[in-house]
């Protein structure tokens, strides 16, 4: 159930956004062992200027300054090492494929409760860690 969802502005030169998902998407499955046909992402620009930061609304993505804006959505099942371990696998991930510095990547985490998602037809429930 893993999605990672990535808002920035447009990039001066253009980069294949696919490729970047898929790796992504490699990255976390292999270091967080979730099967990689159940994570998701999904990449959104800000059209150009409609991102501010102060009083500066540039028209591309820069390197520092407007971070890549990434909120990552998860089962509440994981344990406060696990969740720590997406957030730093995830902006390693981002930053070596994006090639940008992790310092401007910024990622909410959020949790699903079980019985708050509906997915395969149906509504998921999970059993709490430990149970």
């Amino acid at each position: 159930m893993p999605f990672i969802q990535i808002k920035s502005l447009p990039f001066e030169e253009t980069l294949n956004i696919s490729e970047i998902l898929c790796h992504v998407n490699r990255d976390f499955s292999i270091r967080i062992d979730v099967p990689l046909e159940h994570v998701h992402s999904t990449w959104e620009y800000f059209q150009p200027g409609y991102y501010a930061k102060g009083d500066v609304a540039p028209k591309c993505q820069p390197d520092s300054f407007h971070a890549l804006f990434v909120e990552l959505l998860t089962p509440d099942f994981n344990d406060e090492q696990t969740n720590r371990l997406m957030l730093e696998v995830l902006a390693a991930s981002l930053a070596k494929h994006v090639r940008i510095p992790q310092r401007n990547i910024f990622i909410y985490h959020r949790q699903a409760r079980s019985g708050m998602v509906f997915d395969d037809g149906k509504i998921a429930y999970w059993e709490p860690s430990g149970a």
